[in-house]
């Protein structure tokens, strides 16, 4: 997990470049902010992000709007990452969690001021106020986040790499500007009886992303949850809990500030899902549903206006069950089922059949899957602080509305170009996983190091398919589109923390995935590439920490290896290695809390592997987004 201490500690904008810091976790930087997490080079679906164990989808083809970016760090108490296919309680979440949880009003009368400034006019202001007793909750919290572009370590702004290039009196305009409300509310009516409420509404505003060849001129999401929970209604029943949620974001993307021609989507996605769950004590028992709507429309010059995303559903119902015992006094056993049966339904109306029909054979706009996941995992005590674990997971996830019902025909000139199509007859991915580790901890010490082996069955990559039926209006020979593939993916995650004394610290930590897949040489399907795209390097992060309690100091150097495997059907390049020193202080006295930091203190230019568009809409060159120069921040808080 990831606690709120260390998020204020950092520079970092928004929750995917947080999460950073822990092991196995990437980023995919478009811009000066909205980062999307990679955990062990899975990333987009092939992962669940939540909030509250509610599912916020963001409404973007593009994904401006990744999940994690819908909420605001004033709101976090804390983030929980499961890395593999061991999470039973959600759907979907075939290679990982991250569940972002937020905070519950405290008792007593609180008031938190979190201020935050730093290089390149950022600004980022948050009161959050809260009162809670033994009966009644309450929190009320408001934050301003604001920057204009930032600058590599050359002195050159963002905005000057991108494709389309940006019209010179935007190319320092505001990167991004954000308001985000949110309340909390929760009571108990009865003895053993809690409720609470929550909504959050977030408005963004002109965000600048040169990785893409739109930006964003607004995205708002309102995202409401409730829970009721009932406690010691017998031995056996020991808790009964109703979650109800609903999320929607409204989305508007165009080129305005861009040169060239014009193109504009308006998206929008809303999410209503449940469950209720079950503690037996040793069993807990669920069930979970949802339905996904998903709707975009695009249009472009000289091609008019197309249903992107054709008003698509996802509904999924689930059962689930997980087991937790310990065998022995060293020998612990969770253990996890599931069933699921989703359907993905296109309205047949707004579909595009004649591109589905041209490039892969079908005019299909509906699907159902059931497929079940579970897991095993055991936890053995091998001595006094040393514990082995092994875990087999099976896991699914199902193709998303853009993967299956995409369809975007695109000018034949100039030449080549291609269409985006998705592919109405793709399977579920299913990942079977074994991991192993060892978690050593003492006084002064704690060593953690896991190793993973996936294969994911039916995993679903981007390619370029070639056009197997002529259809009057489809002009171009090929489009971007998805395909099952098996694939492998392995690597694993060392942590280390070691106490030199009782003021130094050491923080230490390493990464490393790889993954290949079949090909599918030659037309229609032209997978000739045996390497899984967008799959990060070898990362490495050392740390040395001073800490007295109430003022610390911390040198931190991140290092990165070359990345060349790449996928040269999609004309991924080669990412040089780099490394990267990072400096800060800070301390606290009587409720106040600062931290100053300077980030690539030596002003280094370097681009991350994860960094630069690939696919469907890349245009030649690729647009590679660089990491930000000497950044200067700090963060400031008082609690009363």
């Amino acid at each position: 997990s990831l606690e709120v201490r260390e998020i204020r500690e950092s520079s970092a904008k928004d929750v995917g470049e947080a999460l950073t810091k822990l092991e196995g976790i990437w980023k995919v930087r478009k811009g000066g902010i909205a980062n999307d997490v990679v955990l062990r080079g899975f990333s987009r679906d092939n992962i669940n992000v939540l909030i509250d164990d509610g599912r916020v989808y963001g409404a973007c083809p593009n994904r401006m709007d990744p999940p994690a970016f819908h909420v605001d760090f004033s709101e976090v108490e804390r983030i929980e990452i499961i890395k593999g296919p061991f999470d039973v309680r959600h759907q979907g979440s075939m290679a990982g969690l991250v569940n972002i949880i937020t905070k519950k009003p405290e008792k007593g009368f609180r008031l938190k001021l979190n201020a935050s400034a730093g290089s390149f006019n950022y600004i980022n202001l948050s009161p959050v106020i809260s009162y809670a007793d033994d009966k009644l909750g309450i929190l009320v919290g408001y934050s301003y986040r604001y920057s204009k572009p930032y600058t590599d370590g050359d002195g050159r702004r963002v905005t000057e790499y991108a494709n389309p290039s940006y019209k010179p009196e935007f190319r320092n305009k505001k990167a991004f500007e954000i308001n985000t409300y949110w309340t909390k509310l929760g009571f108990k009516p009865i003895e053993n009886h809690s409720v609470e409420f929550s909504y959050t509404r977030q408005d963004a505003r002109d965000v600048l992303y040169p990785y893409l060849l739109m930006d964003t001129i607004r995205d708002k999401m309102d995202r409401f949850n409730m829970n009721y929970q009932i406690d010691g209604i017998s031995d056996t029943l020991k808790s009964l809990k109703f979650h109800l949620y609903y999320t929607k974001v409204d989305h508007l993307m165009d080129t305005r500030f861009r040169t060239g021609m014009y193109m504009r989507s308006d998206a929008e996605s809303k999410t209503y899902g449940g469950r209720l769950e079950a503690n037996l004590g040793d069993l807990t028992l669920g069930f979970e549903a949802y339905k996904r709507n998903w709707d975009a429309v695009n249009f472009m010059m000289m091609m008019g206006t197309q249903f992107a995303i054709p008003d698509v559903d996802t509904e999924s119902f689930g059962i689930y069950g997980e087991y937790k015992r310990n065998l022995s006094d060293r020998l612990r056993l969770v253990a996890g089922l599931r069933l699921d049966t989703t359907k993905t339904k296109a309205d047949s109306s707004k579909a595009n059949t004649n591109l589905y029909f041209a490039y892969k054979n079908t005019t299909s706009t509906s699907k159902t899957d059931t497929y079940p996941s579970g897991n095993v995992q055991l936890f053995y005590e091998l001595q006094k602080g040393t514990e082995l674990f092994v875990g087999l997971g099976h896991s699914v996830r199902v193709p998303d509305a853009q993967e299956r019902y995409f369809a975007l025909r695109r000018p034949s000139m100039p030449s080549p170009s291609w269409d985006w199509v998705g592919n109405p007859e793709l399977k579920p991915s299913r990942n079977t996983e074994l991991d192993l580790g060892i978690k050593h901890s003492t006084d002064r010490a704690l060593i953690k190091a896991t190793a993973f082996y996936s294969y994911v069955q039916d995993y679903i990559t981007v390619h370029n398919q070639s056009k197997v039926n002529s259809v009057p209006g489809v002009m171009n020979s090929q489009a971007r589109s998805y395909e099952n593939v098996d694939a492998q993916f392995f690597g694993g995650e060392v942590d280390l923390r070691l106490s030199l004394t009782q003021e130094f610290f050491l923080f230490g930590g390493t990464s490393y995935v790889q993954a290949r897949k079949e090909t599918k040489p030659g037309p229609p399907k032209n997978i000739n590439s045996s390497n899984v795209a967008e799959i990060p390097p070898l990362k490495t992060r050392l740390a040395l920490r001073y800490d007295k309690g109430i003022y610390f100091g911390e040198v931190e150097t991140v290092l990165s290896a070359t990345q060349s495997r790449v996928d040269t059907d999609l004309r991924e390049e080669k990412t040089s290695g780099y490394g990267a020193v990072n400096v800060k202080v800070g301390g606290n006295f009587k409720g106040f809390t600062i931290t100053a930091g300077i980030d690539n203190v030596l002003d280094k230019k370097y681009f991350e592997h994860l960094s630069y568009l690939r696919n469907p809409f890349a245009m030649p060159p690729s647009v590679k987004v660089p990491e930000p120069g000497r950044t200067f921040y700090i963060n400031a808080s008082y609690t009363f």
